[in-house]
């Protein structure tokens, strides 16, 4: 495991409370216009934190799994969410090829070192069926206030950055666009696996 992603970790492991709490609301409309574009029910939600989007598209119909780093979060999501949570790392993903229909990134890809997202990418349609659908929210580049013993690594970013990425990687996109939620400005991105993808 790499060193930055234990201190992201431990960060989720002792802020737990924070993110419970707030209860980290979900986007439902962005959601909605991911799932509209699913061609199946079977969904990874990646660094799925304490539940909230997986218990949604769990109530929605969809076989649903939650993945996150952080026991704390994946022992809270368990106890509190519908759906299926397990403890597992986005850079080593132990799950079958083409076996999801869709894959949905909310705020865990700005959590990668900048070498990495290339193979978090190859990694992802790997697993995705042909046509599954990637669903990516991640914050914008911008200013970030510092916290106290908050060492996360942070990759920040813009829709044009994120865009030329995904296409790098063997992924069309279906739907981009900025939006601002709380103070901060973010990127929602919908791609598709191309048809000559893995």
């Amino acid at each position: 495991m790499k060193k930055y992603t234990e201190k992201t970790i431990d960060f989720y492991n002792k802020n737990i409370d924070a993110y419970t709490k707030s209860g980290a609301i979900v986007l439902k409309n962005k959601i909605d216009r991911f799932i509209k574009l699913l061609r199946g029910k079977k969904i990874l939600d990646v660094a799925s934190g304490p539940g909230h989007d997986t218990d949604y598209l769990t109530r929605k119909g969809f076989d649903c799994l939650g993945i996150d780093l952080s026991e704390k979060m994946i022992k809270y999501a368990e106890e509190n969410y519908e759906g299926k949570f397990e403890l597992m790392d986005f850079f080593n993903l132990k799950l079958k090829e083409n076996s999801f229909n869709g894959i949905w990134c909310s705020s865990a890809f700005i959590h990668a070192g900048k070498k990495d997202l290339d193979k978090i990418l190859t990694d992802f349609s790997k697993i995705l069926k042909k046509e599954g659908i990637l669903g990516i929210i991640i914050p914008t580049k911008q200013k970030r206030e510092k916290r106290k013993n908050d060492k996360r690594i942070f990759t920040m970013l813009n829709k044009v950055e994120l865009e030329k990425l995904l296409i790098k990687n063997g992924f069309k996109i279906l739907f981009s666009e900025d939006f601002f939620y709380g103070k901060m400005k973010w990127v929602f991105i919908i791609s598709e696996k191309n048809k000559g993808g893995r």
